[in-house]
């Protein structure tokens, strides 16, 4: 039993290191999840807006999909104009339920 833990532990460690990129020393997913992680910060940073829930999905056509719950109310900023202030971002797709801000 006692082998089986050390080839399991191997074989992630050989997938792992060394990284390819330097980025993936400090951030393993940051290739692969940047536009999402940066749309959501833009999207997160507005102070008129309040998300009560937000997911990001990457599309295929250099696109995301904005998924979620905003309060919103007439002065809101548009979420798609911020989304697409990310470089990478050509469209976006907005499926958020917009209800009255409180």
């Amino acid at each position: 039993m006692r082998k089986t833990k050390h080839r399991e532990v191997a074989t992630v460690a050989k997938e792992e290191y060394p990284p390819q990129f330097a980025f993936e020393a400090i951030d393993p997913l940051a290739g692969n999840h940047r536009i999402e992680r940066e749309v959501q910060r833009e999207l997160l940073s507005e102070p008129r807006l309040k998300f009560s829930s937000l997911v990001i999905r990457r599309m295929n056509n250099n696109g995301v999909c904005l998924q979620g719950v905003l309060e919103a109310d007439d002065e809101s900023p548009d979420v798609c104009s911020l989304a697409q202030r990310v470089s990478g971002v050509e469209q976006v797709l907005n499926h958020l339920v917009v209800t009255p801000r409180k």
